[in-house]
């Protein structure tokens, strides 16, 4: 993100680093609160829950800052949006290309293929600002752990560059116009507060991602701006002049330094934000702005040399503290050790530095020529092209520190895989289906796979199975087995798949598979692992009746039904089973029989009362494929990864499952050929 605007050089010396403003310390020390709220946040959470809205303060910062700037050139007629870009470059190009270089050398040694892949893409769209945009787009059911994106916090930085693409224009336009700058300026602020308020619960990810729904944080600053601008002037209008009274008060400051306390202290992650709660770091953060320099939190608190230092390196150390502790996370294999995120802040400390003295300062006092920030733009495209070129390569699997482990590693694919969705299934079938559309081949589907994604990752074993290999395999759309869901989405999508089997005359075998609820002894829905109720109803008579419902309608068509049982399940990723770049395994993919018995219980009561009333209805058990003399084991007997993630069969893993199920098809008549 941008921390930036201001040329201090040092915190005892007046420069006119903003045009008609002077030097403030404070602003650097604000910039200090910043980011340390960020890092203890990511470091220690529990310590300050609401450190994340420092991004907030950013924002503001960075609003006033810049559009003081850009008002003033336009006041003055001096205005050439060349010249900003140039700045912009200057100021924000050194940093980011040295992280995102260094984040990519690192990877090259530290990183499975599949984790060096995903980080090549998020290289590309740091270098090209739009992380935000590459982040939401990748949320959502397939997403993996925040924790290990090493570039997850450049959504900020994409925000920022993508609003100052078109502000100066805007600016530029209500000079040109001779339009009243201020009202233009609460007007798109009020637009995009107006849409973070309505989206905010609907669409929680677009809205915390979304240019739109936060630029009103940036806008708060601008409005600033122009109120400070006002206020210098001879004849000041009445905002500027409200402005110089609120100004010279000390309770301005202390107001706004209570809001930006009260949101690290009440906010938290569960919080819905950016929301209206936003409004207490972004209002703050204005406050203490307008505060005059010299009152007192402003003097005291935030213009002290080790605040206004800090706030000087905010940037690079913005820029190098997050990849720090992701990687931590994921050599690690689980949240890093208090030892290590203390080390991963103390070492970026001195990166943040280097760069600031080394880099920073000279490119930004000395070298200012066009040939410099030509270089610098260069080198940010080179270093987008060349993670872009690593995604595309699929993190390069061939390097030395992973190639002994290829056959390990090509099994670890992820949630989403080749499976997903392909060009026979897309052209045939309704095109709002929901992740999965696939059909192994042409023709008529005579088999098909209701469920989610668990169903989907049956299609690999199916397609290799010499005994099942011919069948035309139809996997679309997610849908749980028993169409309770209240979810809209999914009622369409179980909808959709019974219109497709009613449609369908020559479809002979449907398999049901799902990642199966856990209930507890009085039939509530429990999460996977904590095991606290999701709510107090009682679903699981709900959900039996609606499997009943489902394998009557199918077998009222004539179809076979086979219904895959759950298997073990695991709460870390199967990864870190295997050795990796710096780490011996750390996990070992085995349960107990007893506890995964103890998993499926309540559900298998559920299964039986379903099973008692459908005869005709084959069950597969999938346990024998994993467990052996009391231990279930996620890994192949040859040491490969059953699994290609938590939960979801690899495709070793799904032939093995697959074979067992044949066999016992066979057993009953089944799949013998035609």
């Amino acid at each position: 993100m941008n921390i930036s605007a201001g040329r201090p050089v040092n915190a005892f010396q007046i420069e006119r680093g903003v045009h008609g403003i002077g030097y403030r310390p404070d602003v650097d020390g604000l910039r200090s609160v910043a980011v340390l709220s960020v890092v203890i946040f990511h470091a220690f959470p529990t310590v300050l829950p609401g450190g994340f809205i420092g991004v907030d303060i950013f924002f503001v910062i960075s609003g006033f800052l810049i559009s003081t700037i850009l008002l003033e050139a336009l006041n003055r007629g001096r205005f050439n949006l060349l010249d900003f870009y140039g700045r912009r470059a200057r100021r924000i190009f050194p940093a980011l290309a040295i992280v995102l270089a260094a984040t990519a050398a690192f990877g090259w040694f530290a990183l499975l293929p599949e984790e060096y892949k995903e980080l090549g893409k998020h290289i590309a769209g740091g270098a090209g600002f739009v992380s935000n945009l590459v982040l939401w787009q990748e949320s959502g059911y397939f997403d993996s752990a925040a924790e290990t994106k090493p570039l997850l916090h450049l959504w900020s930085l994409g925000i920022e560059e993508q609003f100052y693409i078109v502000w100066p224009a805007i600016l530029w336009a209500a000079f040109r116009f001779r339009l009243p700058k201020l009202p233009i300026i609460l007007l798109v602020a009020a637009l995009s507060f107006i849409a973070n308020m309505v989206s905010v619960h609907a669409h929680p990810v677009a809205t915390f991602y979304s240019p739109l729904t936060r630029i009103w944080e940036l806008l708060i600053g601008a409005a600033l701006a122009q109120v400070s601008i006002d206020g210098r002037g001879k004849h000041p209008s009445f905002f500027g002049a409200a402005a110089n009274r609120m100004s010279a008060s000390n309770l301005t400051g202390i107001a706004g330094a209570a809001l930006i306390g009260v949101a690290l202290a009440r906010l938290s992650p569960s919080s819905a934000f950016p929301g209206w709660r936003a409004l207490f770091p972004s209002v703050g953060t204005a406050l203490l702005i307008l505060s005059a320099a010299g009152n007192w939190v402003n003097w005291k608190l935030l213009s002290n040399r080790p605040m206004v230092w800090v706030g000087r390196i905010s940037f690079p150390l913005y820029l190098w503290h997050w990849p720090l502790l992701a990687f931590a996370r994921i050599i690690e294999g689980d949240t890093p050790s208090l030892e290590i995120r203390l080390s991963a802040i103390l070492v970026a400390f001195p990166l943040a530095t280097a760069t600031y003295l080394l880099i920073e300062t000279n490119i930004r006092h000395k070298w200012k020529s066009r040939a410099v920030t030509m270089t610098l733009t260069y080198i940010v495209c080179i270093v987008g092209m060349a993670g872009y070129s690593i995604h595309l390569y699929n993190g390069a699997p061939m390097r030395e520190g992973v190639a002994l482990e290829a056959k390990i590693h090509e099994q670890l694919e992820g949630t989403t895989w080749k499976y997903t969705s392909n060009d026979i299934c897309k052209a045939k079938y309704p095109t709002n289906f929901r992740y999965f559309c696939t059909q192994t081949r042409e023709g008529s589907p005579t088999l098909i796979l209701l469920g989610d994604s668990y169903a989907n990752a049956l299609v690999a074993g199916l397609v290799v199975n010499p005994a099942t290999q011919d069948e035309v395999v139809l996997s679309y759309g997610s849908c749980d087995p028993s169409a309770s869901a209240g979810d809209l989405e999914i009622k369409t999508q179980c909808e959709t798949q019974d219109r497709i089997i009613s449609e369908t005359p020559g479809l002979r075998y449907a398999i049901l598979e799902s990642k199966w609820p856990r209930f507890d002894s009085s039939g509530r829905l429990i999460d996977y692992f904590t095991k606290v109720p999701i709510n107090d109803a009682a679903w699981a008579p709900r959900y039996r009746d609606g499997l009943d419902k489902r394998i009557s309608f199918l077998e009222s068509r004539g179809i076979k039904v086979f219904l895959f049982g759950p298997k073990p399940e695991i709460d870390y990723e199967p990864k870190y089973c295997f050795a990796r770049p710096f780490r011996q395994p750390v996990k070992n993919c085995q349960m107990t029989e007893t506890e995964v018995q103890e998993q499926q219980h309540e559900l298998s009561l559920v299964l039986r009362d379903v099973l008692a009333k459908h005869p005709n209805v084959t069950f597969f058990d999938p346990n024998p494929a994993f467990c052996k003399n009391g231990t279930c084991s996620l890994k192949t007997q040859d040491g490969l990864p059953m699994l290609r993630d938590k939960v979801h069969y690899s495709q070793y893993g799904s032939a093995i499952a697959i074979d067992l199920f044949v066999k016992q098809a066979q057993r009953e008549g089944y799949f013998r050929g035609r």
